[in-house]
């Protein structure tokens, strides 16, 4: 899961998502200018660092004024006296100073406006929906050969596929990525493609992989300090998951990391592991207390992927304790979320596991109803149908 982006978090990102966001979600999103090359990612939603950077001398309008100055002199010289054809031409030339610049060709204004709505979309956790405006961005970034603005786009539109919960998808963008990233020196957003993916590593349940990237990030004194911070949750998060010894040193590392506090969603992924850390000692009072915390967290920044996520585990420690009623509720409460989002993978997990408690709770016939939508989503059936049918929350 990757609901907390770079900065978010996925963001980075938002970046950023159930792992991280910066982005989570996250996410981190890159910043974006309408045509230019590369830049250390913003946070994610943020305006952009390059929107405002100038594109007078790239698209050569610097000519214009010029051009307007003398054609206002050659028409006085052609029309009036020399004394007032100067007067004119001092006239002429203060108001082409100041008319309105040239308007920037269409390629320009299309990519900023793709890339604003999109970051537009992703902030408001409408994954789907960005990634269309990104890949229409995309489209214009390469009809001019932009490989800046290319990266950019195709890094957005990773973090947006890891939102939805589809690996797969994210590690095509990330391909199309490496590739642009072979002949670039920007090693920010190389650190920012290394760190997506590891999350989608982490959400292809290909733990070892994501290890190796993380690692590599944490001992990379060049890597950005955002990333780096994202990087230690994730690394943190494998640990817990690997089963590994050494997840309290991980923990402490964590604790001792102060912009891991500094941001709320941040904050809220390192509860979700203190969480887990309570369940292995067996204080599931502890744990819940904690993923508690977490919820009030991203609930006040309206982290729809952190709340899915942290309601997710928290009915799965119900589970282990068979308290049927608690898991059912909050997976009842995670599943229109994952829906949302358009997350089929997500909900379609969800669904099964409610299918067990149903069937615990002896409502063989919710078990069964489960199932049968787990398997329409399965089968890659759409999300948004299942909500407009009202199956959002299986009775």
């Amino acid at each position: 899961m990757t609901e907390c982006r770079i900065g978010t978090q996925t963001g980075m990102p938002q970046t950023r998502a159930g792992l991280l966001t910066p982005a989570c979600a996250g996410r981190t999103l890159t910043g974006h200018a309408a045509l230019s090359g590369s830049v250390a990612p913003a946070q994610a939603g943020a305006q952009s660092d390059r929107s405002s950077r100038p594109l007078v001398g790239m698209l050569h309008f610097d000519w214009m004024p010029a051009y307007a100055g003398m054609t206002g002199k050659r028409m006085c010289g052609l029309l009036l006296p020399a004394w007032i054809s100067s007067i004119v031409s001092i006239v002429l030339l203060l108001a082409a100073c100041g008319s309105a610049p040239p308007p920037q060709p269409a390629v320009v204004t299309a990519t900023r406006d793709a890339m604003s709505l999109g970051m537009q979309a992703y902030a408001d956790n409408r994954y789907l929906e960005a990634r269309n405006y990104f890949e229409r961005a995309l489209v214009q970034y390469r009809s001019v050969d932009d490989r800046g603005g290319q990266l950019d786009a195709l890094v957005d539109l990773a973090d947006s596929a890891l939102g939805q919960g589809e690996p797969a998808a994210a590690r095509s963008y990330l391909g199309a990525a490496d590739k642009l990233l072979a002949t670039s020196s920007d090693s920010t957003q190389a650190s920012h493609v290394a760190l997506l993916h590891a999350y989608a590593d982490l959400q292809a349940g290909d733990n070892q992989q994501a290890v190796a990237r993380l690692d590599a990030l944490l001992d990379n004194t060049a890597t950005p300090e955002p990333i780096r911070q994202a990087a230690l949750l994730a690394r943190t998060q494998c640990a817990f998951n690997l089963h590994a010894t050494d997840t309290h040193a991980w923990l402490a590392k964590l604790e001792a990391t102060t912009g891991i506090h500094a941001e709320l969603a941040s904050e809220a992924r390192y509860l979700r592991l203190k969480a887990l850390a309570a369940r292995q000692a067996n204080d599931n009072a502890q744990a819940s207390e904690l993923y508690r915390q977490a919820l009030d967290r991203y609930r006040s920044q309206y982290n729809r992927p952190g709340i899915a996520a942290t309601l997710e585990e928290w009915a799965d420690l119900s589970v282990s304790q068979q308290d049927w009623p608690a898991a059912r509720d909050r997976l009842g409460r995670a599943l229109p979320i994952r829906l949302w989002l358009y997350d089929r993978n997500h909900a379609e997990k969800d669904l099964r596991v409610l299918s067990r408690v149903d069937a615990a709770l002896g409502n063989e016939t919710a078990s069964k109803q489960d199932l049968k939508l787990a398997d329409y989503l399965g089968n890659g059936g759409d999300p948004a149908q299942l909500t407009a049918l009202g199956q959002t929350r299986p009775e």
